[in-house]
């Protein structure tokens, strides 16, 4: 019985190129993608007339949460990509 458990079970080596391939095309969208919010960001967070509360601190607060995502985002990506 113990013999069929083992014959399911792969090696480590097997999966490390899938692995590096997944997460290097995850690193790629995610690092285009902060690109991109960087290029659209007057679009996404400029001043919007029909908001009364929308100063420069909250958008400017906003901006900084989605740079922090980002940052963790591709810093997770990369220690994972380093680790393999």
């Amino acid at each position: 019985m113990a013999t069929l458990f083992l014959a399911v079970i792969h090696d480590h080596a097997d999966s490390v190129l899938a692995l590096r391939i997944v997460f290097s095309i995850c690193l790629a969208i995610v690092f285009f993608a902060g690109i991109y919010i960087v290029r659209i960001r007057k679009r996404l967070f400029d001043r919007d007339p029909q908001v009364t509360g929308d100063h420069y601190g909250a958008r400017n607060l906003r901006l900084w949460q989605v740079i922090l995502v980002w940052i963790l985002a591709m810093d997770l990506l990369i220690m994972v990509l380093w680790r393999l």
